[in-house]
């Protein structure tokens, strides 16, 4: 076969693939994909939240953009305890680089100016919702583990950058797990499926029961799946909710607990208590879906919520932004390991 032939034969193949392939290319780059932007919020309150809050004056705390350590998508879910006078807020980070959840942290003193610390908590299942509490002088986090079809709880081996496994609580993919303590007893509130599910215990680590009722409310994926921390306050208590309508994480409800006990249950609905501004471009306008309060003092309140703003993405990019986070995060674990393995290396010809 002579040169010319097959310079014409590669020119043809050519020509065909361009053919075959550029209308390809052109659908891939006018793809859209809506992508939601979570950010966090924290302020003060002279009460907990039990009706409309004006969320105007609302302005991020913390946003992906803050995450140093990895390559975040967006921020959600905080969760705030106070430890030697040093506010801690444990949120859900979406790490781009395997598209799952893992656990930050960010520190504050005044509650108003947050520093974004690092990761703390890491798995090879998707981890959100880190529902952080104290107990006798320990310090515990029940975060979001569903894909492990399981309610785990962690305790802190030295608070609060390393956690540890302790028990497994509940079996069943039960999401946004709730915990909170009521006449001498554990109570547990999770979503599952549009199902409210209550589980009780004498013991935080083990014997959960399910309550006789449970689940509580049947097929309403408006007004099952916990929102944020079960407030207990003067024989008080107050249970938020996401609302997934019209859109997932559109707001956020309140509902006061009437009656509790092994055997009844009892509620009524108080109000929405966040939703989305509808304001164009603002970080919450279309929607929010996560509460938690810290009580300062009887008339101050510390609140953290979470709002997202939907983003009309181009695919093509998008998924080049996750293709160049993996490849990123492959390099940067590559060179921790050659330290670490220096590191010990230097250690062990000395000793």
């Amino acid at each position: 076969m002579k040169f010319s032939e097959m310079k014409g034969g590669y020119m043809y193949l050519i020509y065909i693939s361009s053919i075959i392939l550029l209308p390809l290319m052109i659908l891939l780059f006018r793809k859209k994909l809506i992508v939601g932007v979570w950010s966090i919020s924290v302020f003060n309150s002279p009460s907990i939240i039990s009706k409309k809050t004006k969320g105007n004056s609302m302005l991020p705390s913390l946003q992906a953009s803050d995450v140093s350590d990895v390559y975040a998508e967006f921020v959600a879910d905080p969760f705030i305890i106070n430890h030697n006078s040093v506010f801690y807020m444990f949120f859900e980070i979406l790490d781009k680089s395997t598209d799952k959840g893992i656990i930050g942290l960010a520190t504050s003193r005044d509650g108003k100016d947050w520093s974004y610390e690092r990761t703390v908590l890491k798995e090879t299942y998707h981890l959100s919702y880190p529902y952080v509490f104290k107990y006798k002088d320990n310090f515990y986090m029940i975060p979001e583990t569903c894909e492990t079809n399981k309610v785990l709880l962690y305790k802190a081996k030295r608070f609060p950058y390393e956690w540890e496994i302790v028990s497994e609580m509940i079996q069943g993919n039960y999401v946004d797990a709730s915990i909170f303590y009521y006449k001498n007893k554990w109570w547990i509130m999770a979503g599952k499926s549009g199902k409210l599910h209550l589980f009780y215990s004498d013991n935080l680590y083990t014997n959960w029961i399910e309550h006789v009722k449970s689940p509580l409310i049947e097929n309403n994926y408006n007004i099952t799946r916990p929102g944020g921390r079960v407030i207990v306050e003067k024989n008080n208590i107050f249970r938020y909710t996401q609302d997934g309508e019209p859109n997932y994480g559109s707001a956020v409800r309140v509902f006061k607990i009437t009656h509790l006990s092994e055997r009844e249950y009892e509620e009524e609905e108080l109000s929405v208590v966040l939703n989305g501004s509808k304001m164009k471009a603002d970080w919450k306008k279309d929607g929010m879906h996560s509460i938690d309060q810290y009580k300062i003092s009887d008339n101050n309140w510390l609140v953290a919520v979470d709002g997202h703003n939907l983003v009309n993405k181009n695919y093509f990019l998008w998924k080049v932004d996750r293709i160049l986070a993996k490849f990123l995060t492959f390099i940067k674990e590559k060179r921790s390991n050659k330290r670490y393995i220096e590191k010990n290396r230097t250690k062990t010809s000395i000793t």
